[in-house]
């Protein structure tokens, strides 16, 4: 289990799946929390009072789901994280964000993540990234999106699911016109409990995964986007997660493990009751987004007045980390 020392702020991302609802239905989904019981969102004052503890102790809070942008407070809980000197990530598929809704929230958005799994309509329909009437978003609705975050000063990510639904589809074309600073690529993970139904038939092979890889690596070579490939094994016990009922959760034995609710009883109690590795988490660049540079200002912060850690042997064990439960 995950054992805690004196608490600082880490370089160290929290991933606070918030709510549970979402307007998409992917087949391969490990987030979609079938197993919780009650409410998809918890109280607003619990959820603000959470997510200010995570953010006094991360360097950056990722808000995910679910889908996000269903909470109608959004821009407020991310004006939270900012407010407690937090990067802030939204991961989102994009389809309840607009030009507008990106000007009124970049003070309070240093990264856009935009989740598509293929350039054709065909393959995220199949796939279930469609709206319950099985409308897919355009490539041009993608690109209206990050062509107006990168104009306001938000640093834009793609992530992308790799199924055998999608293996051999060619996304290079679509990733060069969205220009994000990083492309992650990850394998469809079997998690019990979230994605029985489809996920045996939907996890490409090590062998596939690493092809469709090497194959966008080679395509997008002369370009300065990052691409990054997080197998099964990679992905497994290298997040720090919170889930919507406000527990510490992990999937490293390939189930969802949760701690005891953290405002009941404090966040280093909760964190002792699950698994994180550090060296997984420094071995797929989690903290790219902070780490590289110290001294860079992202989001108008410098980053290297936020935490004082580095990612050498000694720090990779400080990592082993606590957050203050007040």
């Amino acid at each position: 289990m995950s054992s805690l020392p004196a608490p600082a702020r880490r370089r160290l991302t929290a991933n606070f799946h918030f709510i549970k609802s979402c307007n998409f239905r992917c087949d391969y989904c490990y987030a979609t929390f079938a197993d919780l019981v009650g409410r998809p969102v918890l109280p607003d004052e619990q959820l603000f009072e959470l997510t200010r503890r995570l953010a006094r102790r991360h360097t950056k809070v990722t808000l995910v789901g679910g889908e996000p942008t269903l909470y109608r407070r959004l821009p407020d809980l991310l004006g939270a994280v900012k407010a407690e000197g937090a990067l802030t990530n939204l991961v989102t598929n994009g389809s309840r964000i607009d030009v507008a809704w990106l000007q009124a929230n970049a003070a309070n958005l240093d990264f856009l993540t935009i989740s598509i799994d293929s350039a054709s309509a065909d393959i995220q329909h199949l796939l279930g990234r469609a709206a319950h009437g099985g409308k897919t978003l355009s490539v041009e609705h993608y690109t209206t999106l990050a062509d107006e975050a990168r104009r306001r000063g938000i640093v834009v990510k793609l992530n992308t699911v790799v199924t055998t639904r999608n293996q051999r589809d060619d996304m290079a074309d679509l990733v060069r016109r969205l220009a994000p600073e990083r492309w992650k690529l990850l394998q469809a993970a079997p998690v019990e409990g979230q994605n029985d139904r489809f996920i045996a038939d939907l996890t490409p092979t090590r062998d596939e995964f690493d092809e469709y890889v090497a194959r966008h690596r080679d395509a997008l070579t002369e370009s300065e986007i990052r691409v990054v490939d997080e197998p099964i094994d990679m992905i497994r016990g290298s997040y720090i997660m919170v889930d919507p009922l406000g527990r510490f959760f992990d999937s490293a034995d390939g189930t969802h493990r949760y701690s005891d609710p953290i405002l009941d009883v404090g966040i280093d109690a909760a964190f002792a009751q699950v698994e994180f590795d550090p060296d997984k988490f420094h071995a797929r660049a989690g903290d790219a987004d902070y780490a590289a540079r110290p001294d860079d200002t992202v989001g108008g912060v410098r980053v290297g007045e936020r935490a004082s850690t580095t990612t050498s042997p000694a720090a990779l064990e400080l990592a082993r980390y606590t957050l203050e439960g007040r």
